[in-house]
């Protein structure tokens, strides 16, 4: 055999490949290894909680095809590279929300009873603060005197409110990420705020006392109510179908319709200028209109809305005040105890 320059005997090419290729592939898992601990650290195992999720739910029986999108996403994103392990931080209170979203109904399942379900005690409550004339709330003055121009108007929120919160946070991830993270963690809050609420207090919307009057059935599918309307003049099934999907009926209280919009204008209003100060604001007004001329819920259901963006906007304030981190490119990092100047307009 021939041997190296310092000697040693060389080993023929195919052992010599073979040799290095196990080698390689014995290595393979310890520099993957090593490549975790440098992006998470202890914390590695933080990554895996949403396939976790996903384990627990499929051995429950309650599979759905989602999961396996979030099964394979979350562990790419977080363990290929430090940008992607950045995204999927960022990304992280969305994530929350969607398993949060999705686990709930399944707790309101569990817990609901149709003597715990709100209905004609939130009509009620509508017709002593909001009545337009004894007897008739503003729901029922609509569905009886409906529009073609306003029925058109109002399902344009409807038909685009999770696009659009989507939409915006990926405007945020190019044009000012602190300000994204500021908004998708008050998202996040706000919906886990309205879960409790929903498993606490679960609330019939203005559709469902409409059509099944004070008795409580919780076998009654989501329904799509006036924007059924819409469908039907559009010769589509589109709203029909996205509400046959929805998580819960009995979600009225708080509208999360109205508070997402609330959460765009409180988190953008400080940084912004009245450019665009004024569209969140007609989107905000918009949303809540059609939350109720639609027939999905009552006056009180937004006005909860909009008081569960502002409690989620200031628990986020105090989260980033206690962690050091910025609302926004424009601002400084928060310290405890600066939350009350935030309310203070910035120019721009």
């Amino acid at each position: 055999m021939a041997r190296g320059r310092r000697g040693r005997r060389s080993l023929p090419q195919p052992v010599y490949a073979r040799n290095r290729y196990v080698a390689m592939s014995a290595s393979a898992p310890q520099a993957f290894t090593r490549h975790v601990q440098q992006l998470w650290g202890k914390r590695w195992w933080v990554p895996l909680l949403p396939v976790l999720y996903v384990l627990v739910m499929t051995a429950l029986g309650f599979f759905r095809w989602e999961y396996v999108a979030i099964a394979l996403v979350c562990p790419a994103l977080a363990y290929v590279t430090r940008r992607s392990r950045d995204f999927f931080v960022d990304l992280s209170p969305y994530l929350l929300f969607a398993i949060g979203y999705d686990a709930v109904k399944y707790l309101i399942d569990a817990t609901s009873t149709p003597s715990r379900v709100l209905a004609c005690g939130l009509r009620d409550l509508e017709l002593a603060l909001f009545s337009v004339r004894p007897g008739v709330t503003p729901q029922d003055y609509f569905t009886a005197n409906p529009s073609v121009g306003l029925d058109l108007l109002f399902a344009v929120p409807y038909a685009i409110f999770w696009m659009v919160s989507l939409g915006y946070a990926a405007f945020l991830f190019v044009h000012d990420r602190p300000r994204m993270r500021y908004f998708l963690w008050s998202f996040a809050i706000a919906n886990f705020i309205a879960f409790a609420i929903w498993v606490l207090v679960p609330a019939a919307p203005p559709w469902y006392v409409r059509n099944h009057g004070c008795a409580v059935d919780l076998s009654v599918p989501a329904h799509a109510a006036g924007l059924l309307r819409v469908d039907a003049l559009l010769g589509i099934s589109y709203f029909e179908g996205f509400y046959a999907r929805a998580s819960q009926v009995f979600g009225a209280l708080p509208s999360m319709h109205c508070a997402f919009p609330a959460l765009g204008l409180l988190t953008a209003w400080r940084f912004t200028g009245w450019r665009t100060r004024w569209v969140h604001l007609v989107y905000a007004t918009v949303m809540f209109g059609a939350s109720v001329y639609l027939d999905h819920h009552w006056i009180v259901d937004g006005l909860a809305g909009w008081v569960v963006a502002l409690t989620s906007v200031y628990l986020t304030q105090r989260l980033f005040a206690a962690l050091g981190w910025r609302l926004s490119e424009r601002a400084p990092p928060l310290t405890a105890g600066a939350e009350s100047n935030l309310a203070a307009p910035c120019d721009g």
